[in-house]
């Protein structure tokens, strides 16, 4: 991470007009090897992939409009509403000039709405025809279109105007997979709106504040550093990391407790990395607090050291790190009693979405690592009173990974005095 997170004159910074072609370009090389010649996108991280519209956090649960994307033929189309006037989305993205469209040329009927059967029938059914037009007019109307989550109303109409319809994730998925240098440095601006966060906990984090106090002061850091949104969040203090809790209350933070946080998914222009952090409040940790600890730090080390080009998803999976403490007794091994569990101790893909390929699991054909491949690692261990969470964000390179994730984790930090 080069650069700051504004544009300058003095400087040549993120090239978003090349960001956006790269992104079409990836897109247009796997419909070809798919042999598939346009897609409905509704998707809101694939729509943004090929258009770069923002996606608002609250309509990734309402389905109503969509992307069609055309093979080579430059940026799709989308609706010229999108939940904003008209005029507002010609001003906000000009690159999408002559794709954007009105009901008269594409209509985009909501996926959740209590209509009548026959209302229903009627406007899927114009919809499917007007895209068909539309593939027409660009020669690829004799190909399938794929669909990743379009309604059941739909799919029938796209079918009934003779479009072969097919599953429109797994290209999407391998297109997002092997990231630009442009999109990494987007994910490195996000690891630091999110270090801004963890900062201000240093700073303003006390015994007696809850869990949703914590909440509290590391979103303001976080959206005052430039991030868009916060998907989510895990916060647990003292005994409700053992076993972890993956949600936040409004339990009191008490001196001597471990308390791990993680702001899940923190965004910044559509690209997130996953990152958790552990603290000690307001005590010096005992004895056991830092083996459990450092038992997940091994565990992080230790993913780190194999996570490499060329290495396959079915031998991160046979290759995931398991708890090694090291104890001088028996005693020491009783007083541990550590738990952990494997759904807890994971890898997964990142970039504009948690958990996007490549999927480190032995239930999907295996993925060759490359470069520029992006995994999240998730370590999850705990004692009796207390829990540990770390989690970093991996780049694959030429010969092995770089951590995105930069607050340091190899000791347990004390915060909170």
């Amino acid at each position: 991470m080069l650069h700051g997170k504004m544009n300058v004159d003095w400087q040549q910074r993120l090239d978003f007009a090349k960001l956006r072609t790269d992104r079409v370009d990836r897109a247009n090389k796997m419909l070809h090897k798919y042999g598939i010649g346009s897609a409905l996108l509704y998707d809101w991280d694939s729509q943004r992939y090929v258009a770069s519209t923002f996606n608002h956090p609250y309509s990734r649960h309402h389905p109503v409009h969509f992307s069609l994307f055309v093979r080579d033929a430059g940026f799709p189309y989308i609706h010229a509403s999108r939940g904003l006037d008209e005029s507002r989305v010609r001003e906000d993205y000009p690159w999408l000039e002559g794709r954007i469209t009105t009901d008269e040329e594409l209509l985009q009927p909501g996926v959740l709405r209590l209509r009548p059967q026959a209302d229903n029938d009627k406007k899927w059914k114009r919809s499917a025809e007007q895209i068909k037009a539309i593939l027409k007019q660009h020669g690829v109307a004799d190909l399938p279109l794929s669909n990743d989550f379009a309604s059941p109303h739909f799919t029938n109409a796209l079918q009934a105007a003779g479009i072969k319809v097919v599953d429109g994730n797994a290209w999407m998925q391998e297109a997002r997979m092997v990231k630009t240098e442009a999109e990494i440095e987007l994910m490195e601006m996000g690891a630091s709106c999110n270090e801004a966060g963890y900062a201000a906990l240093v700073r303003e984090l006390r015994p007696g504040m809850t869990e949703n106090d914590a909440r509290g002061i590391m979103s303001k850091a976080i959206l005052s550093a430039g991030a868009e949104y916060i998907e989510g969040w895990v916060t647990n203090s003292g005994p409700r990391a053992a076993p972890r809790s993956y949600n936040w209350s409004d339990r009191t933070i008490r001196p001597s407790e471990l308390f791990g946080i993680e702001a899940c998914h923190v965004t910044y222009c559509g690209y997130k990395v996953c990152y958790d952090r552990t603290f000690s409040i307001a005590a010096k940790p005992t004895e056991l607090q830092n083996a459990i600890y450092q038992v997940a730090v091994d565990m992080q080390h230790r993913a780190a050291g194999f996570l490499r080009p060329g290495l396959t998803t079915h031998e991160v999976v046979k290759l995931r790190p398991t708890p090694k403490p090291v104890f001088r007794t028996m005693e020491d091994i009783h007083k541990f009693r550590a738990g952990w569990s494997g759904w807890s101790n994971h890898f997964g893909g990142m970039g504009m979405a948690h958990d996007e390929a490549p999927y480190c699991t032995l239930e999907e054909p295996p993925i060759t690592l490359e470069k520029n491949m992006i995994i999240a690692y998730h370590t999850t261990l705990w004692g009796e009173k207390d829990g540990v969470a770390i989690e970093n964000t991996y780049r694959l390179t030429d010969n092995g990974c770089e951590n995105l994730c930069k607050w340091p984790y190899e000791e347990l930090m004390v915060i909170g005095l």
